[in-house]
């Protein structure tokens, strides 16, 4: 594996952004307190026969410490990238900030690439045969490559009890659907402001939640937190507000998180804030 194509201390890579964020949330405020690390890292997916890359954010003393963290599998949105959390989301911040102040236990995350390739930004959303051909595709990168490649690589726990996956709109979608259909692979599990049609439409790549979600005993054995979210004046509200609808009728234990705000970074910046803590309490 070739790794560490950047290895980025984070009071660097954030340094430029401290000025911009004075007047805004104290979560995103770049403060004198220990920083994690942000990394990119290379790597052969096996499962699609190309080189892709991973970003990780090792929490502060990971590497004077010696123990094994949690892992968050965070993941981005339609459009972007795997340094879409760091480089717009300011990710990094945020968990430095939790961590500083006892709100959230250090762990690792990871930030894949949510495509199985590339596309350009005029190529449009594409059809229904393309985006089941990178939906399924990242999904199996994720499941084969990804994660044997963070177990391997990092200081990870590498059971299901110690593994979470989350992320935005399309990627909310994506973590709904590959978390809920491996509940043997992830304990802990959120989407914010989800594209829900990418996670409901099998014909484009999602899954069948009627199947998915059939066993409701044994959805809520096994998954610590289900978290969804959406704000009120983003376009997928209702379509959130369904998602969860449908949870309570087949009685899968969730929290429905409804907030003021669009399909905007600054809300998927608080709902981090507020999940991280929640995810590995136990």
């Amino acid at each position: 594996m070739r790794s560490a194509l950047a290895s980025v201390a984070v009071a660097a890579a954030i340094s430029g952004i401290a000025s911009a964020q004075e007047s805004g949330p104290a979560y995103l405020k770049v403060r004198s307190i220990p920083h994690g690390a942000v990394t990119t890292h290379a790597y052969k997916s096996t499962s699609l026969g190309t080189d892709r890359s991973v970003v990780v954010y090792t929490p502060p003393d990971y590497g004077k410490s010696s123990i094994r963290y949690p892992v968050l599998y965070l993941l981005h949105g339609a459009g972007e990238t795997e340094t879409a959390w760091t480089e717009r989301g300011h990710a990094h911040v945020i968990l430095d900030n939790l961590i500083a102040d006892g709100k959230l236990k250090p762990l690792v995350v990871v930030m894949p690439f949510g495509y199985a390739f590339a596309r350009t930004v005029a190529a449009g959303r594409g059809d229904a045969a393309e985006n089941k051909q990178q939906r399924e595709g990242f999904a199996r990168d994720l499941l084969e490559d990804v994660i044997p490649l963070i177990d391997k690589s990092f200081r990870v726990y590498g059971d299901r009890e110690h593994r979470a996956i989350a992320g935005l709109s399309l990627g909310g979608a994506q973590s709904l659907a590959i978390g809920l259909s491996h509940t043997d692979l992830f304990s802990r599990v959120a989407g914010f402001s989800s594209a829900m049609g990418a996670a409901t439409n099998p014909e484009t790549g999602g899954v069948d939640f009627d199947k998915v979600l059939a066993d409701a005993a044994h959805i809520n054995s096994q998954l610590k937190l289900l978290w969804v979210g959406c704000g009120t004046e983003d376009t997928l509200f209702e379509a959130n507000t369904a998602f969860a609808d449908l949870l309570s009728r087949r009685k899968i234990e969730h929290i429905f998180r409804v907030t003021r705000g669009a399909h905007t970074f600054a809300v998927w910046q608080r709902y981090l804030n507020e999940v991280a803590p929640m995810i590995f309490l136990e």
